[in-house]
């Protein structure tokens, strides 16, 4: 995983802006729950499922902004029996949650992967991704496979582990010149 300040301040944003809301929300008297007052006087309407869609697009926020790619939330998708946007939420819960739970999430993604490796022969993620016959006809060239079916496997493994840049790298390599 790729860690850059940018994603440290995105996490501190979306952190401090849920602490701010929940315990501004939790503060309401009673009578006036679902109203958050910014300054004496003022009163700006916020419900529960206002707060819960601020903090699932939080979630998302955090996800694309982590560096983890799409083929990295299809494993976990896979793995936990849910859609890929569902996957890129929780991960992007985990991230906000912290370092133990990035930790676990790391853990889950290469349990997700091995266990992806052990159905390589089902190309499910290179069905899935833009690559064609015609690439993997070159890159069975450039990688000494014997072929494109071979390239194809080659390609799976690569996505599966998260190498979806060194596939594209060396189908940039073996492309022949115009």
């Amino acid at each position: 995983m790729k860690h850059s300040k940018t994603l440290y301040l995105s996490v501190l944003l979306a952190i401090a802006t849920i602490l701010t809301t929940s315990s501004a929300f939790a503060a309401a008297p009673t009578g006036q729950r679902g109203v958050l007052s910014a300054r004496p006087g003022t009163a700006l309407k916020c419900d529960e499922s206002e707060i819960s869609q601020n903090y699932a697009q939080a979630e998302l926020d955090t996800f694309f902004s982590s560096g983890y790619s799409y083929w990295d939330a299809a494993q976990l998708a896979s793995y936990w029996g849910q859609d890929v946007d569902e996957a890129k939420a929780r991960m992007g819960s985990k991230i906000l949650w912290g370092p133990a739970d990035v930790a676990l999430l790391e853990q889950f993604l290469l349990d997700a992967r091995l266990e992806s490796l052990q159905s390589v022969n089902d190309l499910r993620f290179y069905g899935e991704s833009r690559y064609t016959y015609d690439d993997a006809a070159v890159l069975a060239e450039f990688w000494g496979d014997a072929t494109p079916y071979d390239a194809k496997l080659r390609i799976e493994r690569n996505l599966i582990m998260g190498n979806a840049d060194e596939v594209d790298y060396a189908l940039e390599l073996a492309a022949p010149e115009p």
